[in-house]
Protein backbone atom coordinates (compact mmCIF):
# COMPACT_ATOMS: atom_id res chain seq x y z
CA UNK A 1 0.00 0.00 0.00
CA UNK A 2 0.89 3.49 -0.65
CA UNK A 3 0.83 6.12 2.16
CA UNK A 4 0.57 9.95 1.80
CA UNK A 5 1.37 11.72 5.15
CA UNK A 6 1.76 15.63 4.98
CA UNK A 7 2.85 16.90 8.47
CA UNK A 8 2.86 20.47 10.16
CA UNK A 9 5.28 21.52 12.78
CA UNK A 10 4.12 19.96 15.31
CA UNK A 11 5.61 16.24 13.98
CA UNK A 12 7.39 13.73 15.52
CA UNK A 13 11.34 15.02 14.89
CA UNK A 14 12.13 10.87 15.30
CA UNK A 15 10.84 11.45 11.55
CA UNK A 16 13.14 13.45 10.42
CA UNK A 17 16.41 11.57 11.45
CA UNK A 18 15.78 9.10 8.70
CA UNK A 19 17.37 9.44 5.16
CA UNK A 20 15.42 10.82 2.02
CA UNK A 21 15.07 7.03 1.09
CA UNK A 22 15.41 4.09 3.47
CA UNK A 23 14.00 0.72 3.30
CA UNK A 24 13.46 -0.16 7.40
CA UNK A 25 11.33 -2.95 9.41
CA UNK A 26 7.86 -3.03 8.94
CA UNK A 27 7.27 -2.68 12.53
CA UNK A 28 9.70 0.17 12.83
CA UNK A 29 7.16 1.61 10.14
CA UNK A 30 4.04 0.79 11.69
CA UNK A 31 5.40 2.33 14.83
CA UNK A 32 5.77 5.54 12.60
CA UNK A 33 2.60 5.54 11.13
CA UNK A 34 1.04 5.42 14.84
CA UNK A 35 2.84 8.54 15.55
CA UNK A 36 1.64 10.46 12.18
CA UNK A 37 -1.95 12.24 13.17
CA UNK A 38 -3.60 11.65 9.26
CA UNK A 39 -2.46 10.27 6.21
CA UNK A 40 -4.07 8.67 2.96
CA UNK A 41 -3.80 5.22 1.39
CA UNK A 42 -4.34 3.76 -1.95
CA UNK A 43 -2.44 0.38 -3.86
CA UNK A 44 0.95 1.12 -4.60
CA UNK A 45 3.82 -0.64 -5.75
CA UNK A 46 5.07 0.29 -9.51
CA UNK A 47 3.67 -3.11 -11.40
CA UNK A 48 0.29 -2.99 -9.68
CA UNK A 49 -0.11 0.90 -10.47
CA UNK A 50 0.34 -0.64 -13.87
CA UNK A 51 -2.47 -2.97 -13.62
CA UNK A 52 -4.53 -0.86 -11.95
CA UNK A 53 -4.20 1.85 -15.07
CA UNK A 54 -4.62 -0.20 -17.17
CA UNK A 55 -7.45 -1.91 -16.03
CA UNK A 56 -9.22 1.83 -15.33
CA UNK A 57 -8.21 2.23 -19.55
CA UNK A 58 -10.50 -0.64 -20.43
CA UNK A 59 -7.48 -3.39 -20.72
CA UNK A 60 -8.03 -6.83 -19.77
CA UNK A 61 -5.22 -6.94 -17.10
CA UNK A 62 -3.91 -9.26 -14.41
CA UNK A 63 -2.22 -8.68 -11.51
CA UNK A 64 0.08 -11.18 -9.82
CA UNK A 65 1.63 -10.55 -6.39
CA UNK A 66 1.70 -10.72 -2.65
CA UNK A 67 -0.17 -9.73 0.43
CA UNK A 68 -0.18 -10.89 4.47
CA UNK A 69 -2.72 -13.26 5.42
CA UNK A 70 -5.45 -11.97 8.02
CA UNK A 71 -7.46 -14.17 9.92
CA UNK A 72 -10.11 -16.91 9.03
CA UNK A 73 -8.82 -16.75 5.46
CA UNK A 74 -9.23 -13.00 4.70
CA UNK A 75 -6.13 -11.13 3.70
CA UNK A 76 -5.04 -8.68 6.31
CA UNK A 77 -6.16 -4.70 6.82
CA UNK A 78 -3.79 -3.34 4.13
CA UNK A 79 -4.25 -6.33 1.52
CA UNK A 80 -7.69 -6.37 2.06
CA UNK A 81 -7.89 -2.35 1.24
CA UNK A 82 -4.80 -3.18 -1.63
CA UNK A 83 -7.16 -6.41 -3.57
CA UNK A 84 -10.95 -3.67 -3.48
CA UNK A 85 -8.50 -0.80 -5.19
CA UNK A 86 -7.38 -3.32 -7.81
CA UNK A 87 -10.68 -5.17 -8.16
CA UNK A 88 -12.50 -1.90 -8.57
CA UNK A 89 -10.59 -0.58 -11.18
CA UNK A 90 -11.20 -3.93 -13.27
CA UNK A 91 -7.72 -5.67 -12.62
CA UNK A 92 -8.07 -9.80 -12.12
CA UNK A 93 -6.02 -10.03 -9.06
CA UNK A 94 -4.21 -13.39 -8.27
CA UNK A 95 -2.50 -12.19 -4.37
CA UNK A 96 -0.71 -14.94 -3.03
CA UNK A 97 -1.63 -14.89 0.82
CA UNK A 98 1.92 -14.47 2.97
CA UNK A 99 3.10 -15.30 6.36
CA UNK A 100 4.45 -11.56 6.42
CA UNK A 101 2.15 -8.60 6.49
CA UNK A 102 1.37 -6.77 3.15
CA UNK A 103 3.84 -4.24 2.08
CA UNK A 104 4.04 -0.34 2.62
CA UNK A 105 5.02 2.57 1.30
CA UNK A 106 5.02 5.72 3.07
CA UNK A 107 5.73 9.20 1.99
CA UNK A 108 6.34 12.00 4.18
CA UNK A 109 6.53 15.82 3.19
CA UNK A 110 8.04 17.44 6.28
CA UNK A 111 7.67 21.44 7.05
CA UNK A 112 10.66 22.01 6.13
CA UNK A 113 10.11 20.98 2.39
CA UNK A 114 12.27 18.05 3.15
CA UNK A 115 10.52 14.30 2.55
CA UNK A 116 11.20 11.31 3.36
CA UNK A 117 10.47 7.65 1.47
CA UNK A 118 10.17 5.17 3.87
CA UNK A 119 9.29 0.83 2.57
CA UNK A 120 8.89 -2.37 4.05
CA UNK A 121 8.11 -4.68 1.46
CA UNK A 122 7.46 -7.25 3.19
CA UNK A 123 5.14 -10.10 2.11
CA UNK A 124 6.49 -9.10 -1.96
CA UNK A 125 9.61 -10.26 -0.97
CA UNK A 126 8.00 -13.79 -0.31
CA UNK A 127 6.66 -14.41 -3.85
CA UNK A 128 8.38 -16.93 -5.64
CA UNK A 129 8.25 -19.20 -8.88
CA UNK A 130 5.66 -21.35 -7.81
CA UNK A 131 3.35 -18.46 -7.46
CA UNK A 132 3.18 -17.26 -11.09
CA UNK A 133 0.60 -19.22 -12.57
CA UNK A 134 1.84 -20.23 -16.39
CA UNK A 135 -1.32 -19.78 -18.44
CA UNK A 136 -1.32 -16.34 -17.42
CA UNK A 137 1.96 -15.49 -19.01
CA UNK A 138 1.00 -17.99 -21.94
CA UNK A 139 -2.41 -16.30 -22.69
CA UNK A 140 -0.85 -12.33 -21.86
CA UNK A 141 0.08 -10.41 -24.96
CA UNK A 142 2.39 -8.16 -22.56
CA UNK A 143 3.96 -8.69 -18.80
CA UNK A 144 5.40 -5.59 -16.61
CA UNK A 145 7.50 -6.06 -14.53
CA UNK A 146 9.07 -4.19 -11.68
CA UNK A 147 12.40 -2.91 -11.52
CA UNK A 148 12.83 -3.47 -7.75
CA UNK A 149 12.61 -7.12 -8.89
CA UNK A 150 15.98 -7.27 -10.79
CA UNK A 151 17.79 -8.50 -7.66
CA UNK A 152 15.78 -11.56 -7.01
CA UNK A 153 17.46 -13.13 -10.45
CA UNK A 154 15.93 -16.81 -10.27
CA UNK A 155 12.38 -15.68 -9.88
CA UNK A 156 13.17 -12.46 -12.62
CA UNK A 157 15.01 -14.85 -15.02
CA UNK A 158 11.62 -17.72 -14.98
CA UNK A 159 9.40 -14.82 -15.45
CA UNK A 160 11.82 -13.68 -18.19
CA UNK A 161 11.72 -17.67 -20.06
CA UNK A 162 7.99 -18.21 -19.53
CA UNK A 163 7.06 -15.01 -21.60
CA UNK A 164 9.53 -15.71 -24.53
CA UNK A 165 8.45 -19.26 -24.32
CA UNK A 166 5.02 -18.44 -24.94
CA UNK A 167 6.05 -15.12 -27.14
CA UNK A 168 4.69 -12.56 -24.43
CA UNK A 169 6.59 -9.16 -24.70
CA UNK A 170 8.41 -8.27 -21.19
CA UNK A 171 7.96 -4.64 -20.11
CA UNK A 172 10.34 -2.96 -17.30
CA UNK A 173 10.27 0.01 -15.61
CA UNK A 174 13.36 0.04 -13.67
CA UNK A 175 12.33 2.37 -10.65
CA UNK A 176 14.96 4.06 -9.67
CA UNK A 177 18.55 5.55 -10.34
CA UNK A 178 20.01 3.26 -8.11
CA UNK A 179 18.39 0.02 -10.01
CA UNK A 180 19.81 1.17 -13.35
CA UNK A 181 23.35 1.41 -12.44
CA UNK A 182 23.70 -1.58 -9.84
CA UNK A 183 22.21 -3.46 -12.65
CA UNK A 184 23.09 -2.21 -15.91
CA UNK A 185 25.09 -5.54 -16.82
CA UNK A 186 22.13 -8.00 -16.11
CA UNK A 187 20.15 -5.10 -17.93
CA UNK A 188 21.90 -5.02 -20.77
CA UNK A 189 21.92 -9.40 -21.07
CA UNK A 190 18.45 -9.19 -20.57
CA UNK A 191 18.05 -6.48 -23.61
CA UNK A 192 20.12 -8.26 -25.80
CA UNK A 193 18.41 -12.35 -25.17
CA UNK A 194 14.80 -11.59 -24.92
CA UNK A 195 11.94 -9.19 -26.45
CA UNK A 196 12.23 -6.28 -24.36
CA UNK A 197 10.84 -3.11 -23.57
CA UNK A 198 12.46 -0.69 -21.42
CA UNK A 199 11.16 1.96 -18.97
CA UNK A 200 13.17 4.88 -17.40
CA UNK A 201 13.08 8.08 -16.41
CA UNK A 202 15.58 10.53 -17.57
CA UNK A 203 18.04 10.26 -14.52
CA UNK A 204 17.45 6.68 -14.78
CA UNK A 205 18.36 6.64 -18.47
CA UNK A 206 21.78 8.79 -17.71
CA UNK A 207 23.20 6.36 -15.01
CA UNK A 208 22.16 3.27 -17.32
CA UNK A 209 24.22 5.23 -19.76
CA UNK A 210 26.95 6.00 -17.77
CA UNK A 211 27.48 2.40 -16.11
CA UNK A 212 27.75 1.32 -19.46
CA UNK A 213 30.37 4.19 -20.65
CA UNK A 214 32.24 2.71 -18.09
CA UNK A 215 32.13 -0.85 -18.37
CA UNK A 216 34.43 -2.98 -20.88
CA UNK A 217 33.19 -5.51 -23.75
CA UNK A 218 35.63 -7.66 -24.58
CA UNK A 219 38.30 -4.92 -24.07
CA UNK A 220 36.26 -2.12 -26.35
CA UNK A 221 34.54 0.55 -24.12
CA UNK A 222 30.41 1.08 -25.27
CA UNK A 223 29.66 4.23 -27.17
CA UNK A 224 30.30 7.06 -24.55
CA UNK A 225 33.00 9.80 -23.90
CA UNK A 226 35.68 9.53 -20.60
CA UNK A 227 35.29 13.44 -19.68
CA UNK A 228 32.01 15.14 -20.87
CA UNK A 229 32.41 18.97 -20.11
CA UNK A 230 28.93 20.12 -20.32
CA UNK A 231 25.31 18.35 -19.21
CA UNK A 232 24.27 19.02 -23.25
CA UNK A 233 27.39 16.75 -24.47
CA UNK A 234 26.28 14.22 -22.27
CA UNK A 235 23.02 14.34 -23.35
CA UNK A 236 24.11 14.21 -27.00
CA UNK A 237 26.17 10.94 -26.59
CA UNK A 238 23.53 9.17 -24.46
CA UNK A 239 20.99 9.64 -27.37
CA UNK A 240 23.85 8.28 -29.74
CA UNK A 241 24.18 5.44 -27.49
CA UNK A 242 20.74 4.40 -27.33
CA UNK A 243 20.46 4.72 -30.92
CA UNK A 244 22.66 2.54 -31.02
CA UNK A 245 21.61 0.00 -28.20
CA UNK A 246 18.36 -0.43 -30.34
CA UNK A 247 19.58 -0.84 -33.70
CA UNK A 248 19.79 -4.01 -34.79
CA UNK A 249 16.35 -5.83 -34.21
CA UNK A 250 12.91 -4.75 -33.23
CA UNK A 251 13.82 -5.21 -29.63
CA UNK A 252 15.06 -3.93 -27.27
CA UNK A 253 12.77 -0.70 -27.47
CA UNK A 254 13.98 1.61 -24.79
CA UNK A 255 10.97 4.42 -23.37
CA UNK A 256 12.67 7.26 -21.43
CA UNK A 257 9.83 9.05 -19.70
CA UNK A 258 11.13 13.13 -19.26
CA UNK A 259 8.56 14.59 -17.02
CA UNK A 260 7.05 17.66 -18.43
CA UNK A 261 9.38 17.82 -21.61
CA UNK A 262 6.93 14.68 -22.60
CA UNK A 263 8.87 11.15 -23.39
CA UNK A 264 11.57 9.93 -26.09
CA UNK A 265 10.85 6.18 -27.58
CA UNK A 266 14.26 4.59 -29.23
CA UNK A 267 13.63 1.63 -31.78
CA UNK A 268 15.57 0.48 -34.57
CA UNK A 269 18.48 2.80 -34.40
CA UNK A 270 15.90 6.11 -34.28
CA UNK A 271 14.18 8.36 -31.58
CA UNK A 272 10.49 9.11 -31.50
CA UNK A 273 10.37 12.11 -29.50
CA UNK A 274 6.27 13.31 -28.07
CA UNK A 275 5.97 16.40 -26.07
CA UNK A 276 3.64 16.82 -23.91
CA UNK A 277 2.25 19.83 -21.80
CA UNK A 278 4.00 20.75 -18.35
CA UNK A 279 1.57 21.25 -15.68
CA UNK A 280 2.01 22.03 -12.01
CA UNK A 281 1.87 19.02 -9.69
CA UNK A 282 0.14 17.90 -6.83
CA UNK A 283 2.07 15.08 -6.41
CA UNK A 284 4.20 13.11 -9.03
CA UNK A 285 4.64 9.63 -7.25
CA UNK A 286 2.81 6.91 -9.87
CA UNK A 287 2.90 9.11 -12.71
CA UNK A 288 5.48 7.32 -14.41
CA UNK A 289 3.58 4.05 -13.62
CA UNK A 290 0.38 5.99 -15.32
CA UNK A 291 2.47 6.43 -18.28
CA UNK A 292 3.98 3.05 -18.45
CA UNK A 293 0.51 1.70 -18.03
CA UNK A 294 -0.88 3.74 -21.17
CA UNK A 295 1.82 3.23 -23.13
CA UNK A 296 1.55 -0.61 -22.81
CA UNK A 297 -2.12 -0.45 -23.03
CA UNK A 298 -1.63 1.39 -26.61
CA UNK A 299 0.79 -0.95 -27.58
CA UNK A 300 -1.22 -4.29 -27.21
CA UNK A 301 -4.08 -2.39 -29.09
CA UNK A 302 -1.24 -2.01 -32.24
CA UNK A 303 -0.82 1.69 -31.76
CA UNK A 304 2.21 3.68 -33.10
CA UNK A 305 5.51 3.59 -30.64
CA UNK A 306 4.43 7.86 -31.60
CA UNK A 307 0.94 7.20 -30.41
CA UNK A 308 1.76 4.76 -27.88
CA UNK A 309 4.00 7.87 -25.86
CA UNK A 310 1.58 10.57 -26.59
CA UNK A 311 -1.33 8.15 -25.16
CA UNK A 312 1.25 7.84 -22.43
CA UNK A 313 1.97 11.60 -21.79
CA UNK A 314 -1.77 11.91 -21.51
CA UNK A 315 -2.44 9.64 -18.95
CA UNK A 316 0.51 10.60 -17.03
CA UNK A 317 -0.66 14.24 -16.48
CA UNK A 318 -3.67 13.04 -14.85
CA UNK A 319 -1.83 11.49 -12.56
CA UNK A 320 -0.28 14.31 -11.07
CA UNK A 321 -3.14 15.66 -10.10
CA UNK A 322 -3.80 13.22 -7.46
CA UNK A 323 -1.56 11.04 -4.50
CA UNK A 324 -0.78 7.74 -6.37
CA UNK A 325 -2.87 6.43 -8.88
CA UNK A 326 -6.24 7.75 -6.95
CA UNK A 327 -7.40 8.40 -10.32
CA UNK A 328 -11.01 8.25 -11.23
CA UNK A 329 -12.18 6.26 -14.12
CA UNK A 330 -13.97 9.26 -15.51
CA UNK A 331 -10.44 11.02 -15.95
CA UNK A 332 -9.72 8.51 -18.23
CA UNK A 333 -12.44 8.31 -20.28
CA UNK A 334 -11.39 9.56 -23.29
CA UNK A 335 -8.06 7.47 -23.54
CA UNK A 336 -10.47 4.60 -22.85
CA UNK A 337 -13.03 5.60 -25.67
CA UNK A 338 -9.35 6.01 -27.93
CA UNK A 339 -7.80 2.64 -27.27
CA UNK A 340 -11.56 0.89 -27.62
CA UNK A 341 -12.11 2.05 -31.26
CA UNK A 342 -8.19 0.64 -32.44
CA UNK A 343 -8.45 3.40 -34.87
CA UNK A 344 -4.06 3.01 -34.74
CA UNK A 345 -2.58 3.08 -38.16
CA UNK A 346 0.37 1.43 -37.74
CA UNK A 347 1.01 -1.41 -35.78
CA UNK A 348 4.45 -1.61 -33.75
CA UNK A 349 6.81 -2.75 -36.04
CA UNK A 350 5.65 0.84 -38.07
CA UNK A 351 8.01 3.34 -36.90
CA UNK A 352 6.84 6.79 -37.42
CA UNK A 353 7.79 10.60 -36.79
CA UNK A 354 11.09 9.49 -35.98
CA UNK A 355 13.90 12.47 -35.59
Amino acid sequence: MDIFAYLDDDFDSRIALFPPLAHIPYTKLTEILGIIPDFTTCSGGGAANAAKIAGLLGIKTGFIGAIGAGTIGEPDHFGGLFERELSEAGVITMLRRKALPTGIFAKIDLPDGGTRILAAPSAALELDESDIPEDTIRSAKAVILDGYMLGRTGLFRYILELADRYGTVAALDLSSVETAASYAREITAYCRNYPLILFMNEAEAMAFYQAQNMAAKDGIRLPGIENPETHEEIVRHAKDFYKDFTRNDIFPIIVVKLGPKGSAVFAGGKIYREETISVIPLETTGAGDTFCAAFMAAWVREFSLSQCANIGNRAAREALNVCGVQIDRTQLAPLAKLLKKKTASASIRSLDCHC
